[in-house]
């Protein structure tokens, strides 16, 4: 197919530039397919993404070019691409666009370094929610990509339900509409205008979640009961590309806007949903059990030297289980990681199952696509059935869940029913933690 998946992206951080450097490099090296779990969706390849409108708020971001603002200051994600090479995978004259600060900058991020924090502009002109819309539709942009930091919850909720009803679908890659109310009234929204959303949170390819996932669930199954899952994740570590450069390391702004612990609140409520979500679909219950994930562990230089990001990631798990006739089990994991390059593989399948989807005429949350690709989904899979659900998709092959989000079966010619809406499968999920 030729036709290509338009995309705009909001906050044009590390996650934004690892995700196109990621599509420029398939797209450079169409052989080579490592790293891509799906190398085609329903006749899509990476190369069928172009990348054609970006939003920021920092100074050294906005009314660029989008390659340039890819590449600026506090990013700190490894380099795949040559950043003077032109990028066939951007349209060409894409723009930056400063976007409403709102709660995008946490205010302990204003007391770093400016080479590792974010920088306000104070002279582009800030859009307004009718100017985002017309940019969306002059741009034909088809999906929209959520890399608000964590805990800007208002700057989120403006950046995805303008864009539902700018008529553009919406991947949601941080921690917001994670309670089953709040998702609920954004489906409906979502379903009104015949659009598609994948998220919330998203997860690594082979991150700290998935792997909690694979390890709790490979226990379960073969009849263990979990009574410990332990999660804490720490920015430490060297950028790939850098280990040649003798300097301290301070964490990536994703880890520093969350050293704040009103900031990372519900970041810690969507990773603790992996933690309980395979008890869950499995019907067992979580009382009296140890299950915590700690978001991040924030390290910053000491002052006086270089300030210089890392977009490394160290995951650490410890899980006791007891089996047969009482038997006890103790694991220990430690995974370290290229925390950015790590979410891109998630996303290029993400904009793709959009797009079929879409020609699917499936409408709403994607519950598969977004159980294998997000912390906090609709709906809690265990990782085989959610795999199934996504494979189904690629092959543009309706399931019995699929099937019930047409447009054909939620509308009767242009009048929506309300009731097969509220009949949608969910998972209930509080939007607090289990310990509140």
């Amino acid at each position: 197919m030729s036709t290509k998946i338009r995309v705009a992206i909001a906050g044009i951080g590390s996650c934004a530039s690892a995700l196109v450097q990621g599509v420029e490099f398939y797209l450079r090296n169409p052989d080579n397919t490592i790293g891509l779990m799906y190398p085609e969706i329903g006749g899509y390849k990476t190369a069928d993404i172009e990348f054609v409108l970006g939003f920021d708020i920092d100074e050294r971001k906005v009314d660029t070019f989008l390659q340039e603002a890819l590449y600026a200051q506090p990013n700190c994600n490894m380099q795949v691409i040559d950043p003077a090479s032109k990028f066939q995978c951007i349209e060409t004259n894409a723009r930056t666009f400063r976007g409403p600060t709102l709660d995008g900058i946490a205010p302990h991020m204003r007391n770093y370094h400016p080479s590792i924090t974010f920088q306000e502009d104070q002279k582009a002109h800030e859009i307004s929610a009718a100017e985002y819309k017309d940019l969306l539709k002059k741009y034909q942009v088809d999906i929209l990509l959520n890399y608000m930091p964590v805990g800007a919850e208002e700057a989120s909720k403006w950046y995805i339900t303008n864009a539902i009803e700018a008529g553009v679908h919406v991947i949601n890659c941080m921690p917001t509409f994670i309670s089953t109310d709040d998702a609920r009234t954004l489906e409906l929204l979502a379903i009104q205008h015949k659009v598609t959303i994948v998220g919330s949170d998203m997860r690594s390819s082979y991150g700290a979640s998935r792997l909690s996932e694979v390890l709790q669930g490979s226990m379960m199954d073969a009849g263990l009961v979990v009574t410990q899952h332990i999660q804490m994740n720490m920015a430490a570590g060297t950028t790939q590309g850098q280990e040649h450069i003798i300097n301290g390391r301070s964490a990536n702004t994703d880890f520093l806007n969350m050293a704040e612990k009103a900031r990372l609140y519900n970041k810690h409520v969507s990773k603790e949903n992996v933690l309980s979500g395979q008890s869950i679909v499995r019907g067992k219950g979580l009382e009296g059990m140890t299950m915590f994930a700690g978001p991040s562990l924030t390290v910053v230089q000491r002052p006086g030297g270089a300030y210089m990001g890392t977009d490394n990631k160290v995951c650490n798990i410890d899980l006791v289980a007891y089996g047969f006739a009482g038997a006890r089990y103790e694991l220990t994991a430690r995974l370290s990681v290229q925390d950015s390059p790590n979410s891109g593989g998630i996303v290029v399948d993400a904009i793709r199952f959009c797009r079929v989807a879409r020609e699917m005429d499936i409408v709403g949350y994607l519950r598969g696509p977004s159980a294998w690709s997000q912390k906090t989904p609709p709906v809690q899979m265990t990782t085989a059935d959610a795999k199934f659900e996504c494979d189904a998709m690629a092959r543009r092959v309706y399931t019995p869940i699929t099937e019930q989000q047409k447009i054909s079966h939620l509308y009767n010619g242009d009048i929506l029913l309300k009731e097969k809406v509220k009949g949608l499968t969910f998972t209930f999920q509080k939007g607090k933690t289990e310990y509140e």
